[in-house]
């Protein structure tokens, strides 16, 4: 796991620290595994001492922000798994700003690659090649080979953001050894219905049930604060706002996991997370193998992490 966070210091001669960073596409949802990857991020833009002018979603990158733009300015793209067709929204952020920013150098934080559509990729590529100085990071060798040559002739293999968390979590002992929690996704990366494979007696859950009901309104409310900064042009304080909001749910995260001392998981950060808390790991694929491509890439050394 060091090895994994000494490796994004890499990223340094790609991202000048001299230069101003405009940081977008934050995460504004709870998907908690995009929430890790922007802590880790901002943890990265700390431990290099980044100056980081602007922060925004794909909802509040206002226009005048966009006008603000200083020529020497670096935007950074949040890395993650939504690096293709089955999350449009943010594919269609990333080729806009590409688009409206033609002499600005764009660095795409560490993502997964997968279009369902070969067409929808080719038409996403034609977008990025436009641009003179685009930097895409990748998380695995099959999303290299995804794009290699055909989005942007700058293209690096590196581990998640999230691994620059590592050794500032402190995590407690399990306090039940051998128990187990199962975290499975629920959405449409999943592979099976809820509760299939599960043994007798034990209960899937995914990052939303972790969150009560009365911060899911929490949640909502942000939401709509960042809308209303888009609708109004104007910072009205959202963003932190929701970075305070993220503080807690971490928090919340590590409370849960840390009496456990195994994690069965098909989330991505699921596996992530429990690694950066020291728990062992068991981990299923997702619909189109992003674990295990994962996993093979750069947990393949890690005695503590295995295929279910």
């Amino acid at each position: 796991m060091k090895q994994l966070k000494e490796k994004l210091a890499a990223i340094v001669n790609y991202l000048p620290r001299e230069r101003p960073v405009v940081y977008l596409d934050y995460p504004v949802h709870l998907n908690f595994g995009d929430i890790l990857i922007m802590r880790g991020t901002e943890q990265f833009f700390s431990d290099y001492a980044y100056r980081v002018i602007e922060r925004a979603g794909y909802m509040n990158f206002t226009e005048s922000a966009r006008r603000a733009m200083p020529a020497d300015a670096v935007i950074v793209l949040h890395g993650g798994g939504n690096f293709g067709d089955l999350y449009p929204v943010h594919q269609k952020f990333r080729e806009a700003v590409v688009c409206q920013f033609p002499r600005h150098r764009i660095v795409l934080l560490p993502q997964t690659v997968h279009f369902q559509s070969e067409q929808a990729k080719r038409a996403s590529a034609a977008v990025f090649r436009r641009h003179p100085d685009v930097l895409l990071m990748v998380r695995d060798q099959r999303s290299m080979e995804a794009v290699e040559d055909l989005f942007t002739p700058k293209v690096l293999l590196m581990p998640d953001m999230a691994h620059q968390l590592w050794g500032g979590l402190p995590a407690k002992p399990a306090s039940r050894s051998g128990a187990r929690l199962d975290l499975r996704r629920k959405d449409i990366e999943a592979t099976e219905p809820d509760g299939a494979g599960m043994e007798a007696g034990r209960t899937a859950r995914d990052w939303m049930d972790f969150v009560p009901v009365h911060q899911r309104r929490v949640f909502g409310l942000i939401l709509r604060w960042h809308m209303l900064e888009a609708k109004t042009n104007r910072h009205l304080g959202a963003r932190q706002a929701w970075y305070a909001y993220c503080d807690r749910l971490a928090a919340r995260m590590q409370r849960h996991f840390e009496p456990y001392s195994v994690v069965q998981t098909s989330r991505l950060h699921g596996m992530i997370f429990a690694a950066l808390l020291g728990k062992q790991v068991v981990f299923d694929d997702n619909s189109y193998g992003k674990l295990g491509h994962y996993a093979d890439q750069w947990f393949n050394q890690h005695p503590g992490i295995h295929a279910g």
